[in-house]
């Protein structure tokens, strides 16, 4: 599903009266498209020092900030566009007893390129194209980590022979040339991991139920959020049916 960065965008260039409802439309997803567990068990693999530093880039409600801190006890900083979500990122830290290792930032992750870090790992997880194609988004992705250090990419690509006709995924395409898009800047693909069972369903009904909830005592809204629960649920169809999930590891170079 798309990230809590994209569907953010998504109400800012539709909606903007979905903005104050969408923490509730997404109450049920912790995760909001990266896999927390998964991420950490790669970060734990790349043998990094106990001193290292990581930026989640797009941290949604603090999933996998909160679960690299707990297991790996790594320092990280998350930064999120949406700022409902950050109060969600610093309660979750202290409930999880990690709040002396996140710290939490509302801001724009384009704009704060360069000016963060550099740290030993970025985690770009779930975000999509709302940096822009693969290529031009490891640019960015990058600036947040020092030479020699790691990006943690989780995205995917179209199924061979899929299709990428539907909204926001129009910069997809079969994984040959999502690798290639990746080492645009020279950077060195050192893992992937392929999970075609990703998408395991119920997510975007959870999303529908809270939308019918605010349909039936905000009438005047309701338009908006059974359109987007419905878009929801045509976009996990589509990921179904056409694309496949994937963790990627580069390596900045010099």
């Amino acid at each position: 599903m798309r990230s809590e960065d994209e569907m953010v965008a998504y109400a800012l260039e539709t909606h903007t009266a979905l903005l104050p409802y969408l923490p509730e439309l997404l109450a049920d997803l912790q995760e909001l498209g990266g896999n927390a567990e998964a991420i950490s068990s790669v970060l734990d693999d790349l043998n990094l020092t106990k001193s290292a530093t990581v930026a989640d880039l797009g941290c949604g409600k603090g999933a996998v900030a909160v679960a690299v801190a707990e297991a790996l006890n790594f320092k990280v900083v998350g930064i999120d566009l949406f700022e409902p979500f950050i109060e969600s990122c610093r309660e979750l830290a202290e409930r999880h007893g990690v709040s002396d290792l996140c710290h939490f930032i509302n801001g724009d992750i384009l704009k704060l390129a360069g000016k963060i870090g550099p740290c030993d790992v970025a985690v770009f997880a779930a975000l999509g194209d709302v940096l822009g194609p693969l290529d031009q988004t490891v640019s960015v992705i990058r600036q947040y980590v020092r030479p020699g250090g790691f990006m943690v990419i989780s995205d995917g690509f179209i199924k061979d022979g899929g299709s990428s006709d539907f909204p926001g995924f129009e910069q997809y395409a079969e994984r040959a040339e999502m690798i290639t898009r990746l080492s645009a800047c020279g950077d060195t693909l050192v893992r992937e991991i392929i999970d075609e069972d990703s998408i395991d369903g119920g997510e975007d009904e959870m999303i529908a139920v809270r939308a019918r909830a605010i349909a039936a005592r905000q009438p005047e809204i309701a338009a908006d959020v059974l359109n987007y629960a419905a878009m929801q649920s045509a976009e996990y169809e589509y990921i179904r049916e056409n694309f496949v999930s994937a963790i990627w590891v580069l390596n900045r170079s010099y």
